[in-house]
């Protein structure tokens, strides 16, 4: 009886530290970008009717793409880009207005510098009431103003600017929801890895008992093996648990109704393939990446508002005009008037308004080529980290490979002496522990070699386009 509450006692505590020590595990064994980083995109604005009971690569990025808030929001303020065009469209374009009033009107002459008896007949200075009608239509188009048109085609340029954005926004959403897919297969092959050790686990434990029934072991090695496979139960309900996460955290992303039924259509795979080399691919991610072309876009527009600004010191010509009737009613009196004028408005002295404005303006510009600048170096950064990276995750795959066949050729040479009496099971405990290490650096680097696949896509802007 002793010896039971002692076995107790000593399962509880593995239990327990194990508990302790499984988020930071969870933690190292999840994808993320090269360099240490990782790629947070908003969850979706909206969601998919029906619950799809599969989801591939390619439908979770498509469903993301239509779904994400980030994407969306792109969307909109390409929309918002165009309004802004159309507003500075307006200042070339005729403004017509029509304007129509019927008024009774009293004077004071006095306050118009009339005395009494000036006027033959007015002896006071009050007149009225009279009534007065006035319906017309006035025109104003500019003729030249160059700083309107500067203003219109930086609005031009701004729009073009809102599309690459909404590129990069999709470029964004692809690698981060396929990050998200990623780790949500890590998580499943975790499982089934977990499952392999508990099911492993068993055998051993009825391999001790078997032994020990037949006198050739003790009840410390049943106890080890029985130990063992509490911390393998405990660990495949921490990777159950890790696998509902990653589920949730897809569904969240892609716009799927949380909680429902999913399987992953795709598996984690390992494929080699041949790689550019550094040159090639930083010159084919400097034409391709988002980042790059919306820096060289926002170049343009600032030094279009730039040009904009210093065109406030030149001269606008305009035409204004109007035509209507006027009365004392619509049906009396009405005559047709009209007037046509060509003003020219001439800037003198504002103050220093429009000097300030140009120094800002051409402030605005310098930071733009300092940004260019700033994101050529660390599109070329990107590319040769992911270059790196994809192939050191090579590597560790070959490697992990080749410790999973080590460790289970150990566990069968541990077992095989155990069943002969030549030895305890420690050893059988011990190659299970590589066995089952060895299984969870086999999904991790598998799971870091596809994230690297992916992020290389990415560095070279086609996270949109890649496939698995």
């Amino acid at each position: 009886m002793r010896t039971r509450v002692k076995f107790k006692l000593f399962v509880l505590s593995a239990i327990v530290i194990l508990l302790r020590t499984a988020p930071v595990a969870a933690q190292q064994n999840s994808p993320s970008l090269p360099g240490g980083g990782t790629q947070q995109i908003p969850g979706a604005a909206r969601v998919t009717p029906g619950r799809p009971a599969a989801l591939s690569f390619e439908q979770a990025i498509q469903l993301a793409l239509e779904n994400n808030l980030a994407t969306l929001l792109a969307h909109e303020r390409r929309n918002e880009a165009r309004g802004a065009k159309q507003q500075s469209l307006s200042a070339l374009l005729p403004n017509v207005s029509g304007i129509t009033f019927q008024a009774s009107l009293t004077e004071n002459l006095a306050a118009l510098g009339f005395q009494p008896g000036i006027i033959p007949g007015f002896n006071s200075t009050f007149v009225g009431p009279f009534r007065n009608f006035d319906a017309r239509v006035r025109l104003a188009q500019t003729i030249f103003d160059l700083s309107a048109i500067r203003n219109y085609q930086a609005g031009r340029a701004g729009v073009r600017v809102a599309e690459l954005r909404e590129s990069l926004a999709r470029e964004h959403v692809a690698s981060g929801t396929g990050l998200i897919y990623l780790e949500a297969l890590r998580a499943d092959a975790s499982v089934v890895a977990a499952q392999a050790n508990v099911e492993l686990a068993r055998t051993l434990l009825k391999l001790a008992q078997d032994q020990r029934n037949a006198g050739v072991a003790t009840g410390v090695d049943v106890t080890r093996a029985q130990t063992r496979l509490a911390e393998q139960q405990v660990g495949l309900a921490q990777a159950q648990t890790t696998s509902e996460q990653a589920r949730l955290n897809l569904q969240r992303v892609v716009g799927l109704p949380l909680g429902s039924s999913l399987t992953l259509t795709d598996r984690l795979r390992f494929a080699e393939e041949p790689l550019p080399t550094v040159e090639m691919a930083v010159a084919q991610a400097g034409q391709n990446r988002r980042e790059v072309q919306v820096a060289e876009e926002r170049i343009k527009v600032s030094r279009l508002e730039r040009k904009a600004v210093r065109s406030e010191y030149l001269p606008s010509i305009e035409f204004v005009g109007d035509y209507g009737v006027s009365g004392v009613t619509p049906n009396r009196e009405d005559l047709p008037t009209r007037s046509v004028a060509i003003q020219v408005n001439v800037p003198i002295f504002n103050g220093g308004l429009t000097r300030g404005k140009v120094t800002a303006a051409a402030s605005r510009e310098r930071q733009t080529e300092l940004e260019l600048s700033n994101v050529r170096g660390q599109v070329e950064e990107d590319v040769r980290l992911a270059l790196t990276t994809l192939r050191t995750a090579a590597v560790q795959v070959r490697a992990a490979e080749e410790s999973v066949m080590l460790a289970e050729r150990e566990l069968e040479m541990a077992r095989d002496r155990f069943k002969a009496g030549v030895g305890d099971n420690l050893e059988v405990v011990s190659a299970q522990t590589s066995l089952a290490n060895a299984r969870d650096a086999q999904v991790t680097s598998l799971a870091q070699h596809n994230a690297a696949r992916l992020n290389l896509a990415a560095a070279l802007g086609l996270a949109e386009a890649f496939r698995w």
